[in-house]
């Protein structure tokens, strides 16, 4: 079978590929899961009847789907059924995506690297190129460390911790959230000046602003100069991967500690998409690699989106007549 909206042509890495769910691995599929169940989101084995019922009743339909809640695909090598894994919970508001995949339980032990490995590579190429996704993104228990290091060297990045979302035996467990982004930042140049300014001059941009004073052509060139030469300053450009600006994030560094000051701002055209939480998590790799170990950003309090994804960035919080400052110790 094949997904109306996805135009289907295998992809092998090392001789696995996948493709759409097979009807014929649903009984593999069902003994993996009752196996796997200690790190899953299932509080009770599956049936065979449930997981007839499941296929006939919710994974048939995904085909018939113009737009499916989940897109889900059997790992295969030839034609033996390895795993399967997917796109599930699919906002298309925001274009986003979590991942999911399990393996053979066979697997695990000796080649837990090597399948997740080859599974993130094919299902990057479906979500980024060929659904146009915009984010993908897992969210694990914290009882396999060991995924962890594998999907940070596929450019995941940690985004967040949730407290307390499980209770097993009586122990509170965490669940992590690791996202990888169909975008980047890069280091802004004199090119940049116009959309800068732009962003800059905007008014739903302007109300957030500390100051607001006239932003003027030749008042923003010479700042922006200014900017791009200051050894104390950092100037990024998100962009997606096609090169289509998103906003900017700007670090500055504190000589005297490893703290720096962050300003951020998302293009007018692209608020309400989920490109803050990737600004701030971009920024905050961005700033490790430049060696600070801790970032303070500020925000006037009417401005309740940013103030929201700070807090749900774990920042922090100190509140001043003016201003909410941000800390965060990376």
């Amino acid at each position: 079978m094949e997904y109306k909206q996805l135009k289907f042509t295998p992809t092998s890495i090392n001789g696995y590929s996948l493709v759409p769910i097979r009807m014929e691995d649903r009984e593999l599929i069902r003994k993996w899961r009752n196996e796997q169940m200690f790190h899953l989101r299932q509080q009770e084995a599956l049936t065979e009847s449930q997981q007839e019922t499941y296929f006939k009743e919710v994974v048939a339909k995904l085909f018939e789907s113009d737009q499916p809640t989940q897109y889900l695909f059997s790992y295969v090598r030839g034609e033996e059924c390895m795993g399967y894994g997917g796109l599930v919970h699919i906002n298309y508001e925001k274009s986003s995506a979590e991942l999911s995949f399990i393996m053979n339980t066979e697997l695990e032990a000796e080649a837990f690297r090597f399948h997740w490995a080859n599974y993130l590579q094919l299902i990057e190429e479906i979500a980024f190129k060929q659904l146009n996704l915009t984010r993908i993104f897992t969210f694990a228990y914290d009882l396999r460390p060991h995924l962890y290091p594998i999907l940070e060297d596929r450019g995941f990045l940690r985004e967040r911790l949730i407290p307390n979302a499980l209770i097993a035996d009586g122990k509170s467990i965490a669940a992590i959230i690791h996202s990888k982004w169909n975008a980047q930042l890069r280091k802004a140049t004199l090119l940049d000046t116009d959309i800068t300014l732009q962003w800059a001059q905007d008014p739903s941009v302007r109300r957030y602003a500390f100051t607001q004073n006239e932003i003027t052509k030749e008042g923003h060139e010479a700042w922006l100069k200014n900017k791009l030469a200051d050894p104390l300053s950092e100037y990024f450009i998100l962009e997606t991967t096609e090169g289509n600006p998103l906003g900017s994030f700007r670090i500055d560094y504190d000589s005297t500690s490893s703290t720096g000051l962050i300003s951020y701002l998302i293009s007018p055209e692209f608020h309400g998409k989920g490109w803050g939480i990737a600004m701030l998590v971009l920024g905050e790799a961005a700033a490790k690699q430049s060696g600070l170990s801790g970032l303070i950003g500020e925000v006037i309090p009417e401005n309740s989106s940013s103030c929201a994804i700070f807090v749900k960035l774990g920042y922090d919080a100190e509140v001043f007549s003016d201003r909410i400052r941000y800390k965060k110790t990376l």
